[in-house]
């Protein structure tokens, strides 16, 4: 099975279960199988790179790999809702208020290894790696467009989600196998 088809079966498995899944408690069991293909997750000097995994029925996810210093605009998910678990590194992430139609910084977090962050409809946030990072990402409905915002100005202009990379990347990718070490 490749990644696709792994992330695939997790939330069709969930999508039964007697809770509703969310964005964030997927990410949360999706995040060992991810780790499986940390390897495979491109980085670029200038720009961090959004790797598909998967765009199925009302949900999409994506791999996002950092380099230290990048940093996202300030954005909404324009009515999306999301949850982010750090794969490696550590991310700092922002969250604002929009008193007077101006962002304004309202909580700011370091976010390590292991940590997970929930993002609602209305959130509107900034994301900076400390050291290079990989981030898990899943949202529901899928991420089509991202509302982008000054600190300065306010409300800026509607960006459509893209992906740097194509789906050969991370989800048609195939985890090598773990061997057991033999026992003494």
């Amino acid at each position: 099975m490749n990644f696709s088809e792994i992330v695939r079966e997790v939330l069709a498995e969930h999508a039964v279960g007697p809770e509703r899944p969310t964005p964030a408690s997927l990410a949360r069991c999706l995040a060992s199988e991810a780790d499986r293909y940390l390897e495979r997750v491109r980085f670029d000097p200038h720009h961090y790179v959004r790797h598909p995994v998967l765009l199925w029925e009302d949900w999409e996810v994506m791999v996002i790999g950092w380099e230290a210093g990048q940093i996202t605009p300030i954005h909404d998910h324009r009515g999306v809702l999301g949850g982010m678990v750090i794969l490696s590194g550590t991310v700092v992430e922002e969250r604002f208020t929009v008193p007077k139609e101006l962002p304004q910084l309202a909580d700011s977090r370091v976010r390590p290894e292991g940590d997970l962050s929930e993002t609602g409809p209305t959130v509107l946030h900034r994301l900076m790696p400390r050291s290079r990072s990989v981030s898990l990402h899943i949202y529901r409905p899928p991420l089509r467009t991202m509302g982008i915002w000054d600190p300065r100005e306010g409300f800026q202009e509607i960006r459509a989600s893209t992906f740097e990379v194509g789906d050969e990347v991370l989800a048609r990718a195939v985890a090598a196998r773990t061997t057991a070490a033999p026992v003494a």
